[in-house]
């Protein structure tokens, strides 16, 4: 009777300690970009490399790497750390809501992602607005499309750029208009013509 006593105190106890390992909040130590993995510390401890949680990983794939100094949630499966899981990141006193630049009372209505070098991807659904907005002098934003690429709008369109504009067209470039159509140019307009006999 006593040996099965000890053995249940023991059993309980391997349980309490899986419970406590179920779930667990750490900081991301280490990033092998290689492997998809990372080790997460937990107070003084340093896991083995954990695979990170993405929203796709067949066919149709995503990508978003945790960085160090990270506040994620690891799930362990029958509380064995090795087997462990990072679900998601968290927020934190060092990275907090209000470091996105979104005042508290917008926060219902907008969906923001933004980057360390301070670009960012917002889209406010009270003001129906979608603002891509990329820094940095190098900055190049680039749509590419195998097929077709249309651009439709009920309203106007305007672009505006403080350097020079290019269209460049392999073949005809056709521009039509239902109303007046105006060209203005602040200094020399060449209009080059090529007929092929």
């Amino acid at each position: 009777m006593i040996a099965n006593q000890h053995f249940s105190d023991l059993a309980m106890s391997d349980l309490q300690q899986r419970l406590t390992k179920l779930i667990s909040l750490g900081t991301v130590h280490e990033v092998d970009y290689e492997t998809a993995t990372v080790k997460v510390k937990m107070g003084d401890w340093i896991t083995a490399k954990l695979p990170w949680l993405t929203a796709q990983a067949a066919h149709d794939m995503t990508w978003q790497a945790p960085e160090v100094g990270e506040q994620v949630m690891v799930l362990s499966p029958c509380g064995d750390t090795s087997q462990g899981v990072v679900l998601g990141s968290l927020y934190s006193q060092q990275f907090a809501p209000k470091q996105l630049g979104v005042t508290p009372e917008n926060r219902p209505d907008v969906h923001k992602v933004r980057y360390q070098d301070g670009s960012s991807i917002t889209y406010d659904r009270k003001s129906h607005r979608y603002l891509i907005d990329i820094q940095g002098a190098d900055a190049t934003v680039d749509v590419l499309s195998a097929g077709t690429l249309n651009i439709t709008t009920a309203k106007d369109i305007r672009v505006e750029t403080q350097a020079n504009a290019t269209v460049l067209s392999a073949k005809d470039a056709t521009l039509k208009c239902d109303g007046s159509a105006a060209v203005q140019a602040g200094g020399t307009s060449v209009l080059k013509e090529q007929v092929l006999p």
